[in-house]
């Protein structure tokens, strides 16, 4: 297949979680033979490239702060018109107004469009475009060919707005078990004195924006309240400078353009967020053994389960989170429970297994396009093992 991928930005640009679940299954969709395109904006004075088997192109807008957005979608759309009949199926991976575009445009050459929707709640696409779905009347949601969502929450949200159920598919995202992985205890302490980071006591790692959506404040608030201070709380993130109201003694450090060596280097992850649909950094934390103190609200409550594989608090709640950082700070015994649980767990979200079924829902949307289509064969649903069984549970 032919594939054309459109992203907000794409490696090695600073990216999101959506853009780093593009870059995933794109890597791995080449690694199997595919081809595929990504169009994105220009960043950081990158051009257009070829990183590891994949085409980028990078297109030019006007940088300043009220056109960069409206300029990227009027060059998207005049560069969508002008390629996309050169493939066989557009994949939007965030549904926002590129995700109108690349329809409307697909629409002219009777393309297929998949279109993933990248987080539910009060920031997600349907809450936080809805201003703007008033006047688009959501036609890329209402007229893509498949909509992938990540949660219950998602797919009642774009039940609500008029998307059918039949043409939504629930795939989780992905995870890259052979990056991810833990250490042994000689190597984590190693790793702790590369990072500068202290050789005693628990490590309490949060990755993520320092905004309060990403439960940040309710973070510090919860911090403050600890009774036992054997444990370092670090913060990888973008940010110059102390974030407002961090508690004294808390580490910041910049973002980076890899985090895996803190969560290698950490005993716990930390993600008091309020809402999301399944987070990139969640899943990374899981796979390299660290236990789990997460807020439960939209995806996460569906993909974690309490007191097996995470400790799960209540949203805006500083004094449960403060307990649940609490327990796991001081029982090492939970902790390991906690951690090995989560490994087990994440093995669903390997890699190759959920590009198996976003493979399957290409070829079953190209066997429906008709005769433009280059492979028009229906798929061999059927899989072996365990991967039948989550397909089978997961799809709705």
């Amino acid at each position: 297949m032919n594939v054309l991928f459109c992203t907000l930005s794409y490696y090695p640009a600073v990216t999101g979680g959506a853009e780093r679940q593009a870059r995933l299954q794109a890597e791995e969709l080449v690694r199997r033979g595919h081809r595929v395109t990504v169009v994105c904006a220009r960043m950081d004075g990158l051009r257009s490239e070829q990183i590891n088997g994949v085409r980028v192109v990078r297109l030019r807008r006007i940088n300043r702060r009220h056109l960069f957005r409206i300029s990227y979608l009027a060059r998207l759309l005049g560069w969508l018109v002008v390629h996309n009949g050169g493939y066989d199926l557009t994949h939007v991976h965030l549904a926002n107004l590129q995700a109108d575009i690349a329809v409307a445009a697909a629409r002219l050459r009777r393309q297929p469009v998949y279109v993933k929707v990248a987080c539910g709640g009060a920031v997600g696409e349907v809450q936080r475009f809805s201003s703007m779905g008033k006047l688009t009347r959501w036609y890329g949601l209402r007229h893509a060919e498949r909509v992938q969502v990540l949660s219950d929450e998602i797919a009642r949200e774009l039940t609500s707005i008029g998307v059918h159920p039949e043409r939504m598919v629930k795939i989780p995202n992905a995870i890259d078990l052979e990056e991810f992985v833990p250490l042994s205890a000689e190597a984590r302490r190693r790793m702790r004195d590369e990072l500068g980071l202290p050789s005693r006591g628990a490590i309490v790692l949060f990755v993520g924006r320092l905004v309060d959506y990403k439960g940040i404040h309710d973070l510090f608030a919860a911090w403050r309240r600890l009774r036992h201070v054997n444990a370092c709380l670090v913060l990888v993130g973008a940010t110059d400078a102390q974030p407002l109201g961090a508690p004294p003694g808390v580490l910041v450090r910049d973002w980076a353009d890899s985090v895996l060596p803190y969560l290698q280097a950490a005993d716990v992850f930390v993600y008091p967020s309020h809402a999301d649909g399944m987070s990139n950094a969640v899943l990374e934390a899981m796979a390299c053994g660290c236990a789990l103190v997460a807020t439960e609200h939209g995806g996460t409550s569906e993909f974690l389960t309490a007191e097996r594989d995470a400790l799960l608090v209540a949203v805006r709640n500083p004094g449960a989170l403060a307990a649940a950082l609490d327990r796991v700070v001081t029982d090492a015994d939970l902790r390991g429970r906690l951690a090995a649980n989560a490994r087990l767990s994440v093995s669903r979200y390997a890699l190759g297994r959920i590009v198996d079924r976003i493979e399957t829902e290409y070829r079953l949307v190209l066997a429906r396009a008709g005769p433009q289509a280059i492979d028009r064969r229906p798929a061999d649903r059927t899989t072996t093992g365990s991967a039948a069984a989550d397909e089978a549970a997961i799809r709705s």
